[in-house]
């Protein structure tokens, strides 16, 4: 069993190396089309320009083993072949429309209703050489497909935890590509074989407008285009994404030929939506705007895919066949970092903001807006988890007597002293701030009450007398600290405070008259 897993995949690789690199003979086989517009490419692939609606087209072919004609069932709602005698000959099942045929079949009759009129290559090879293109052509299709996912997944609750919606936005994007190329390619006809709505020409044309859409709202929130762009030009840019949105929703409702008039609108309106995203996009990097350069980089890929495909068809039947899948994959990666990149930056010019509006200028510990919300949290989770919460409420004694003895400026000094102080003794999940004047609180979640009684000790025994140093002279401060500790659970800060201050007030009469004593 292990020998023939090792041996399928060995055969997998090799025809993967040889598709990349070369193409595969031809098959030993002639076909014609005795009805219709065609172009007879090789002995082994035939291009036929198909009529919109029913038709027969008329095949003769010669070989001399089994071999698979197959072609793509995009836009074709139903295909039967039919051997000289009018006998149905079996499909396969697989991406592609395939049926197997021997030398038996030197006439046969080929049934295809197609929903609009477009071209459709038809291809014999053999059996052998249809089964490693099959495996390649799936193999490929569910990395890219699989990749797709794992990325919108990741992504997407990148952006939930986080709460920021140009995570979701990349999401939508490469979710809408990777649904486009699963019906394109036509993967789904693996475990649908007899469904033909997934190769319906309207399904296909939904998505082609969804992904569009999504690509310029993704650019949109990457690049800001809010702040980049006019007015003018950005209601532009969206209001042609807009209008390719609306017009493959419109079109579902409306007849084929409707919709293919509709398709020729959408294709012009794509051209100039992503013509003038584009130009946005260099306009950005100009500009040097946060991930612009990465932006460019993924569309530069985009584009040497496509160039690919047009110049250098013949240097690789791989990269010719699946080279934009290719790209569109390096390109949701490229656009992946960027997108962290970006949220990350906005995640830091948030909190940035938040620590200027929330840090008392003087001190550089949390002001007492900044304390209360930071407060809040702590309580909340002492709620949820338990253990002990231990809030210090200090206020520096004989605070206005050195002021109006030293001065302001002396004063200021030792408030900033007594800051460094606390933010030293604490850890940095602790609440450490300035209510206001000479007055600072800290409180902490503590898991023992042992944990919380070794952090009061630390913080009274550091305030219990100090000879701070100013630019002249040597001020010898004491502060008071009222220590409340507490295992119940408490939704109410001013509470907690309140009784946090009347501990404090209590420690101060005690400073007072031992102080009176001494003197």
């Amino acid at each position: 069993m292990a020998c023939g897993v090792s041996r399928n995949f060995v055969r997998l690789l090799f025809g993967l190396i040889l598709l990349t690199f070369g193409t595969f003979a031809n098959a030993a086989c002639v076909i014609n089309a005795e009805n219709g517009t065609s172009d007879t490419d090789t002995d082994s692939a035939l291009s036929i320009v198909l009529k919109e609606g029913a038709q027969r087209l008329s095949l003769s072919c010669d070989v001399n083993a089994t071999h698979v004609l197959y072609f793509p069932r995009n836009y074709l709602s139903y295909n039967q072949l039919y051997d000289s005698e009018m006998q149905k000959v079996p499909k396969l099942t697989g991406a592609f429309e395939s049926y197997a045929i021997d030398n038996t079949h030197k006439r046969l009759f080929l049934d295809i209703n197609s929903q609009v009129q477009r071209p459709v290559r038809l291809n014999i090879a053999t059996l052998n050489d249809f089964q490693t293109l099959a495996s390649i052509h799936t193999f490929t299709l569910s990395l890219f497909i699989g990749f797709c996912l794992a990325l919108t997944l990741y992504v997407g609750m990148l952006g939930t935890s986080m709460r920021n919606y140009g995570f979701y936005s990349y999401s939508f994007y490469v979710l809408s590509a990777a649904i486009f190329f699963l019906l394109q390619e036509g993967l789904l006809n693996i475990a649908f074989p007899h469904v033909a709505f997934f190769s319906n020409f309207k399904l296909h044309l939904l998505f082609a407008g969804i992904t569009v859409f999504a690509a310029v709202k993704f650019l949109d929130q990457l690049l800001d285009f809010k702040a980049l762009l006019k007015v003018w030009q950005r209601q532009f840019i969206l209001g042609m994404a807009c209008s390719a949105l609306a017009l493959s929703f419109v079109q579902i409702i409306l007849s084929t030929s409707d919709a293919m008039r509709v398709n020729s609108t959408l294709s012009l309106i794509t051209l100039i939506t992503m013509t003038c995203t584009l130009s946005s996009c260099v306009y950005a990097a100009y500009r040097k705007v946060h991930c612009s350069n990465l932006v460019l980089m993924g569309i530069a890929v985009m584009v040497f895919s496509m160039i690919f495909r047009l110049v250098f068809s013949d240097v690789s039947a791989f990269m010719y066949r699946y080279g934009l899948i290719v790209g569109i994959t390096i390109e949701a990666f490229i656009f992946a970092i960027a997108t962290s990149r970006k949220v990350k930056k906005l995640d830091d010019d948030r909190l940035s903001a938040f620590k200027r509006a929330s840090t008392d200028s003087l001190c550089k510990v949390l002001n007492r807006s900044g304390w209360e919300g930071i407060a809040q949290s702590l309580l909340t989770n002492f709620n949820k988890e338990g253990g002990y919460l231990t809030l210090l409420f200090i206020d520096v004694d004989n605070f206005k007597e050195i002021n109006d003895q030293y001065g302001h400026h002396c004063g200021d000094k030792v408030l900033q002293v007594i800051a460094k102080i606390l933010l030293s003794r604490c850890r940095d999940q602790d609440a450490v701030g300035r209510l206001g004047g000479d007055e600072f609180v800290v409180l902490s979640h503590c898991y023992s009450e042992g944990q919380s009684e070794r952090l009061a000790a630390r913080i009274e025994a550091s305030l219990l007398e100090r000879d701070i140093r100013t630019d002249n002279v040597v001020i010898s401060v004491t502060a008071s600290v009222g220590t409340y500790i507490t295992n119940e659970r408490c939704k109410d800060l001013t509470t907690l405070l309140n009784k946090a201050d009347k501990l404090m007030y209590s420690v101060k009469e005690k400073h007072k008259t031992a102080q009176l004593a001494s003197s």
